[in-house]
């Protein structure tokens, strides 16, 4: 390995070391074989309906994906393919979230689409999944205050989320000000730092300036995301209810907002090693699931993660490996 590729992968490798490191201490702080029993009741038929319950996920948000896009039906399949990719690629590589982002955004284009399609409308899919998960975090707080019976004042935790909610507000209004007054000065950045890619850039804005004059898209874009976040937590359910621990699905559904809010709040940690243990260890107890339960139920996700990634990761890179076939044969 050369010693550039060493400086490109180290802080990802560090971090995901640092990550694992934390994991295996929470784990280790809540009994290793208190957390296995606890996984143990699911069993292969269980962890199959896990799988394909989260393998169906993906359809609607590729299709939220596609909906913000300017292509045609035909290609809907394209953005699921390529969604199942980006998330494939967060949760099983160490990439930071932009890498995973790259990765959907290169399977779009081998796919058909325009290179400025691909990433401007994936620019606006992300947008809407903000803005999606922004709402699925303020049901997530209200429902813990409800639980808890306090007022948003008297606790110091829900007073942090309720700071962490307005701070990530004001980014994600920063977000969609930049995408909509700062399209000049990203192309202008794109041509001083990636002159091959200039070309790319007035495309780019034009795609995503298109975006935003269809509002019923954009609109319907946040609402699957929507739908799609309390989709993924009837794949959690499921998991609960096969390992004993059945749970009504509001507070299933009220764990996870939270726990996706720790953990793209700690976006750097590669697949969340480390943040979306300890966040299940402090946030599961508060709706009456016990910690070694709330592991257990990590652990599962994640093998179910590497079960649904790898073999997409693989075809992707027999994809790749073929285009790349054809253009030397050219």
């Amino acid at each position: 390995m050369t010693g550039a590729r060493v400086g490109r992968w180290g802080p990802a490798i560090a971090a995901a070391a640092v990550g694992l490191a934390l994991a295996t201490a929470v784990l280790g702080y809540f009994n290793f074989g208190a957390v296995l029993s606890a996984m143990r009741p699911i069993g292969p038929g269980g962890f199959v309906v896990s799988v394909v319950a989260q393998l169906i996920l993906f359809i609607p948000l590729g299709l939220a994906w596609w909906l913000v896009s300017a292509t045609g039906v035909e290609k809907a399949g394209v953005f699921i393919w390529g969604r199942l990719l980006r998330e494939a690629a967060a949760d099983v590589l160490p990439f930071s979230q932009v890498g995973s982002v790259l990765i959907a955004v290169r399977a779009a284009v081998l796919g058909g689409v325009t290179t400025a399609d691909a990433t401007g409308s994936c620019v606006i899919d992300i947008t809407c999944e903000i803005v999606a998960q922004l709402l699925y975090t303020v049901f997530g707080v209200v429902l813990l205050a409800a639980r808890l019976g306090l007022d948003f004042g008297q606790s110091t935790l829900l007073t942090s989320l309720m700071v962490g909610l307005a701070i990530a507000a004001g980014l994600v209004g920063l977000f969609v000000a930049a995408q909509q007054r700062g399209l000049g000065a990203i192309e202008r950045l794109i041509e001083r730092r990636l002159p091959s890619f200039a070309h790319q850039g007035a495309g780019i804005s034009e795609a995503v300036e298109r975006a935003y004059r269809r509002h019923l898209r954009l609109g319907a874009g946040v609402v699957v995301h929507l739908f799609a976040w309390f989709g993924s937590a009837v794949g959690t359910w499921l998991i609960l209810d096969f390992i004993g621990h059945r749970m009504s699905f509001l507070s299933v559904a009220a764990i996870e907002s939270l726990l996706f809010a720790v953990r793209n709040a700690a976006f750097m940690a590669p697949s969340g090693l480390g943040v979306q243990e300890g966040a299940y260890a402090l946030i599961g107890p508060l709706f009456g699931l016990p910690a070694e339960a709330a592991l257990a139920l990590s652990l599962l996700k994640r093998a179910r993660d590497l079960v649904v990634g790898l073999p997409l990761i693989l075809g992707w890179q027999f994809i790749e490996f073929r285009h790349s076939l054809r253009r030397v044969g050219q």
